[in-house]
């Protein structure tokens, strides 16, 4: 915040080239009034409960970034981590603070608005109370996602691209309902690697729209504790690697 008019251009450049993605959206659905039987409305909520917990992820990842972890590992500087007298993965969390992905998340929350004004969500207390968690949830589980991909940076030194598959890749996959994707997606996203309880199981129940896979009704409200068992999960993964670590040998 030292250099203000580079923060804001830098925040404002990133919300303008994200905003692209919904642009993309408005000209499909343009063309095609439906898809799936989603509305552009109902896409663009999908749209913006995916972005807004993947830009608030980028925000708190801290050190997790696959990127810059690969040069902690080459340059022997998680060394120095493992040496303070404080918990890796606070340490790994606190160590960057990057204030240019609030132009991400105010374009994720705008979607998410825009969404919801389009699609005309018949709101009750319950729905109210369930958008934090199902934001929450979506960040917490993006977090999982890029704290196995730094794991792996324990044998690997870098592994950008297959973590990026699943974030960057995963965030746009869940830009559009799950329906419209071969049935061997599906079945991946919802038993495998669960995404879809990200957003699009949640937003069935927002939309009061009915599960097109034949699950049970209450489906949509395991989407909180399917984020948390992947979160805890991913940092069991992460002490693994953490205990196998033999430095750079530089």
């Amino acid at each position: 915040m030292q250099y203000r008019t580079s923060f804001m251009l830098d925040a404002l450049g990133t919300f303008l080239i994200n905003f692209t993605d919904l642009l993309s959206i408005w000209i499909i659905m343009n063309h095609t009034p439906l898809m799936g039987g989603w509305t552009l409305g109902e896409i663009a909520l999908l749209y913006g409960l995916v972005t807004a917990s993947f830009g608030l992820h980028e925000l708190v990842q801290g050190a997790f970034d696959n990127d810059v972890f690969a040069d902690y590992i080459q340059r022997g500087l998680f060394d120095q981590l493992l040496t303070r007298p404080l918990p890796i993965v606070f340490q790994m969390l606190t160590e960057f603070f990057p204030l240019r992905r609030l132009g991400r998340i105010t374009q994720g929350f705008f979607a998410l608005g825009l969404g919801v004004w389009l699609s005309h969500v018949r709101w009750t207390l319950g729905k109210v109370l369930f958008v934090p968690l199902i934001v929450l949830g979506g960040v917490v589980f993006f977090m999982a996602i890029s704290i196995a991909g730094c794991t792996l940076c324990f044998w690997t030194v870098k592994s950008t691209e297959i973590v990026n598959i699943f974030t960057y890749g995963g965030q746009a996959l869940l830009s559009y309902p799950m329906s419209v994707y071969q049935q061997w997606m599906r079945q991946f996203f919802t038993y495998i690697l669960p995404m879809a309880f990200i957003n699009y199981f949640p937003a069935l129940y927002l939309l009061d729209k009915p599960n097109p896979f034949g699950l049970p009704s209450f489906v949509p409200f395991l989407a909180p504790l399917v984020c948390c068992a992947m979160f805890l999960l991913s940092l069991r993964l992460w002490r693994f690697g953490v205990g196998r670590y033999q430095s750079t040998g530089s």
